[in-house]
């Protein structure tokens, strides 16, 4: 019966845990393991791919804030959002300034819906109440929204042209300006 115990015992794996493994047999596969998670380890740090930051964790994200920081000569994202709703017309402005939407990777920055709303609060004028939203996931947000958008009865024939279409547009001389604004036109009827 001890033969056959002992027989029993050598054939355990070598990763394979019992209550009857010998000291040896548990020392040989706690050495494998230790090995293999060395290797795994020593593959993972020749596979990252890391870049030290410091202070850049701060100075990349404050260059959308002010841009002339690396020498472009343009204005910030606020800037571009005070323009944007400047160009249109100045009945919905005070209710573009109270419905402002962050998307995009740069919204999941910490503090920058903040930044822009505190920075947007200085630009815009005093009586227009400035909000800036959030979504839960900004950097699919827009996608998900023209999706549901494409999806709207009617989206074909009044949002888009089909090619056959377009090129028969196209020939009798007028422009994407004008094949557009055609059709807006239309839809506005």
């Amino acid at each position: 019966h001890d033969d056959q115990h002992s027989d029993n015992e050598e054939e355990l794996s070598d990763n394979e845990d019992s209550d009857e493994e010998t000291d040896e047999q548990r020392l040989k596969r706690l050495k494998a393991m230790r090995e293999e998670e060395r290797k795994r380890r020593e593959k993972e740090e020749r596979e990252r791919q890391a870049l030290a930051m410091s202070v850049e964790r701060f100075a990349i994200p404050e260059v959308l804030f002010r841009p002339s920081d690396i020498g472009l000569n343009c204005g910030g994202v606020v800037e571009a959002i005070v323009e944007s709703i400047n160009a249109c017309d100045s009945i919905y402005r005070a209710a573009m300034y109270n419905n402002v939407l962050l998307v995009g990777g740069n919204a999941t920055i910490p503090g920058y819906r903040e930044r822009v709303e505190s920075e947007l609060r200085k630009l815009a004028p005093t009586n227009y109440p400035v909000r800036v939203y959030l979504p839960n996931d900004p950097v699919t947000f827009a996608w998900e929204g023209a999706v549901e958008f494409s999806q709207k009865s009617g989206f074909q024939k009044q949002y888009s042209v089909d090619r056959v279409t377009w090129e028969a547009l196209k020939k009798t001389g007028k422009d994407q300006e004008e094949i557009w604004g055609d059709r807006m036109y239309n839809m506005n009827r």
